[in-house]
Parts: C-alpha cells; sequence; structure tokens
C-alpha cells in the first residue's frame, strides 16, 4: 500500500472511531504501525533542520513531537491501536509544523543578522555625517540614540534566539539612522532609502513564496507580476535609477500584500470582516484620545459621523451582511483619516517604527514568559496582541503610518495586561 493511500486509510479509520478503547481492534495494527515508523524518519528530517537553527521555538516544537511520538510507540506496544493512531496523526501534524516552523526561522535568523549588519553600518554612516558636519541639531541626535539602543536590543534579541524581533529592531534601528541622515546630509539618503523599500518588499514576498503552493492560479499570476516588478525595482537601483526603483518595489509590495489578504480566507470572509470592524473599533479609540488632546470641534464632529458609520457596520455584520458591513467599517476608517489629516496632529514616521519594534519586543517577551507558566487567559491576550500588532504592521506597509501607530499601541498595551497576568512585576 502507498503511503498516502496508507495515509487516507488510516485518517478514515480513526475518523471511525468512537472514544471508548473497546472499538481500537478494528483498526489495522500493521497499518498504524507503518505511519509511526514514517514519523520517526521525518522527525529525524525535523532534527536536521532544526539543528541549523538556534531557535528556541524550533527546538520546542521538536520537543512535543517527540514526546507523542513516544507516546505513539507505547500505545501500540500496549496494543492499543485505536489510540496509537490519534497520537500518531498529531504526532504527524506537530512534525510538520515543526519543519515548517524551523526553515522560518532560519529564514528569519538569516535575514536578522543581515538587518543587522545593515543598520551598524547605516548607524556609523549617520555617526559620520553628525561628526563632519559638527551639528548640534537636537532632532539628529534623538534618533541617533534611538537607533543606536534598537541596534543594541536587536543584537540581544539576536542572542536570545528571537529572530523575528531582531530582525523588526534591526529594520527599525536603520530607518532612525536613515533620518538622522536626511537631516544632515540630503545626497546621500535616495539611494539608500530606496533599497530598504526594496528590503521591506523582499520580505513580503518571502511571505507569499510559503503559501505559493496553495495559491489558486489567480493569486499566482498575481505573485508573478509582484516577482517581475521587484526585480525591475533591483534593476532599476543597480543602474540608479532611483525614482524607477521605488516605484516598482511599492508596486510589487502592494500586489503581494494582496495576494496574502486574499490567501488568508477572503476580505469578506466573517473572520476577516469580524477583524476589521474590531480594528477599527481600536482606531476609533486612539482617534477619540487624539481629538480631546487637539481640542479641534471640527475633527470632533467627523468622529461623530465616523462612529455612526461603524455602529452601521457592527449592525450589518449581526445580520451575516459580511460585503455591506466591511464597506461602512471601511467608510468609518476613511472618515476618521480625512478628518485627523484636517487636523494639526502629525505622526513622526520613525517613530512609528520605533513603537513597532518595542511592540514585537513585548510581545516576544510574553511568548517567552507563556513557554515556561501557561496560562490560558494571557495566551488568549497574546492572541489578540499580535493580531493588532499584524493589523498595525500591514497599514503601516500600506502606507498608512497613523492606523499603525494606533494599532500598536493597542498591542502594546494587551502584551503588557499579558505581562501582568503571568505577575511581571515590571507592569
Amino acid at each position: 500500500m502507498t503511503r498516502p493511500v496508507l495515509f487516507l486509510t488510516l485518517v478514515t479509520l480513526v475518523a471511525a472511531l468512537a472514544p471508548v478503547p473497546a472499538r481500537s481492534q478494528t483498526v489495522d495494527t500493521a497499518n498504524v504501525r507503518e505511519f509511526i515508523e514514517r514519523n520517526a524518519e521525518l522527525l529525524d528530517v525535523a532534527a536536521t533542520l532544526v539543528q541549523e537553527t538556534n531557535s528556541t521555538k524550533a527546538r520546542g516544537s521538536l520537543d512535543t513531537a517527540r514526546a507523542l511520538h513516544a507516546q505513539s510507540i507505547k500505545l501500540l506496544e500496549e496494543n492499543r491501536p485505536g489510540l496509537a493512531a490519534r497520537v500518531a496523526l498529531r504526532t504527524r501534524e506537530v512534525i510538520q509544523q515543526t519543519i515548517a516552523l524551523a526553515k522560518r526561522e532560519a529564514r528569519l535568523e538569516e535575514q536578522a543578522l543581515k538587518a543587522i549588519e545593515r543598520a551598524a553600518f547605516r548607524l556609523e554612516q549617520a555617526r559620520t555625517a553628525f561628526e563632519d558636519a559638527g551639528s548640534r541639531d537636537a532632532a539628529a541626535r534623538r534618533l541617533l540614540l534611538e537607533a543606536n539602543d534598537n541596534l543594541r536590543r536587536a543584537r540581544q534579541q539576536l542572542q536570545q534566539h528571537t529572530f523575528e524581533v531582531s530582525l523588526n529592531l534591526a529594520e527599525s534601528s536603520a530607518a532612525l539612522s536613515l533620518r538622522a541622515l536626511r537631516l544632515l546630509r540630503h545626497d546621500l539618503v535616495d539611494a539608500e532609502d530606496v533599497q530598504d523599500e526594496i528590503e521591506r518588499t523582499e520580505h513580503v514576498l518571502e511571505r507569499l513564496a510559503d503559501v505559493r503552493p496553495a495559491l489558486p492560479p489567480a493569486l499566482v499570476n498575481l505573485a508573478d507580476r509582484a516577482i517581475d516588478l521587484q526585480a525591475q525595482a533591483r534593476a532599476g537601483a543597480v543602474a540608479g535609477d532611483v525614482a524607477i526603483a521605488r516605484e516598482r518595489t511599492l508596486a510589487a509590495r502592494s500586489l503581494g500584500l494582496r495576494a496574502l489578504r486574499v490567501a488568508s480566507g477572503g476580505e469578506t470572509s466573517a473572520e476577516n470582516v469580524e477583524r476589521a470592524v474590531a480594528a477599527t473599533d481600536d482606531i476609533l479609540e486612539r482617534a477619540r484620545e487624539l481629538t480631546q488632546e487637539t481640542g479641534d470641534r471640527h475633527v470632533a464632529e467627523r468622529m461623530a459621523d465616523a462612529s455612526r458609520a461603524q455602529d452601521a457596520a457592527r449592525h450589518s455584520l449581526a445580520q451575516s451582511e459580511f460585503e455591506v458591513a466591511l464597506r461602512q467599517t471601511m467608510r468609518a476608517r476613511a472618515i476618521v483619516r480625512d478628518a485627523l489629516g484636517g487636523s494639526s496632529a502629525s505622526v513622526d514616521v520613525a517613530a512609528v517604527e520605533t513603537a513597532l519594534a518595542r511592540t514585537d519586543e513585548l510581545l516576544g517577551r510574553l511568548q517567552n514568559a507563556l513557554e515556561s507558566h501557561d496560562d490560558a487567559q494571557a495566551r488568549d491576550v497574546l492572541r489578540r496582541a499580535r493580531a493588532r500588532q499584524e493589523e498595525a504592521r500591514h497599514a503601516f506597509a500600506d502606507g498608512d503610518p497613523r492606523r499603525a501607530l494606533a494599532l500598536t499601541k493597542v498591542a502594546n498595551n494587551l502584551a503588557r495586561e499579558g505581562l501582568r497576568l503571568l505577575g511581571d512585576v515590571a507592569f
């Protein structure tokens, strides 16, 4: 019997089992044993991949897979093939997750190392420009101090094997250094800036490559267009045509993000619309705080309009009118953007990048705390915080720093709440 047929047979048999052990003799013990042996082979593959990275996440997942595998063997030896089959199936899922996680973490580690090198180079450039100019520019000095601090923390996170947090901190450091350079030497920044944009797009395309095998033809075409545009951006950068390079890489990133959004379940699925409405609630909450700070009457009136649009969205969502709800909640966001865009309040892009990186650091800290002290309530808080942070990064990538700042602050507050639940005295 071939392995795919064996797997389907085993799944069918296990699905037919009642939870009582008396039915376990209906499972073909030989098939279960062969499936478990295949798990052992895949565990060796996973172990090899995990050894190539220092990721604590991947090692933890591998340990879980090994424990489940040992349990499935013990159950089979005790002549309980039904239970052994169920555990073996769960083992296979964890092994596959471990392999995917190890590959992702290895890639993130490599990206973090490169990002740290780039950030260190950019920081040195900015420091040299600052010293050469004999500058006393307080803003540039502040940016340099923040860049240095983020680079230091990026290296710390790399040593702690939290690669994604390290990557985000390093990218934030590089962005801060570039912002300082803009203040000091305008002639140096264009090519460097566009290279940063190209690297950001590259990260989006790498995420897209991970899900490409499961994409329908229309999204494959979209991904191919994004890859082609990114190639044109790189060629433009090499040729020194900064404007073309920037235009092509931003277009590639937009296509890539659109494909990822559709691949994750469709913009008008119930889950996505619920998430969109919740995100709008967070945006409205932050916008109300900002309105109170500015005391702008016109903005306050427009915020009332946005609230009415959001109320209508909630009503449509309750009626399962998902497309209508999505349009209404997006209209509420548009009203907020227009209102705040007309006020005197502004958003510092570098500050948003720093806020995103610091939230990532808190999320990593909460994840590490949960690994040593699991708590269902704190884990739910972490899930909600990660969802808000992902929306914040998407908003930032889509050119909406104000929304990104509002969302990452919500995620930051949630992460702090989770740490407090676990007894972190610092919060």
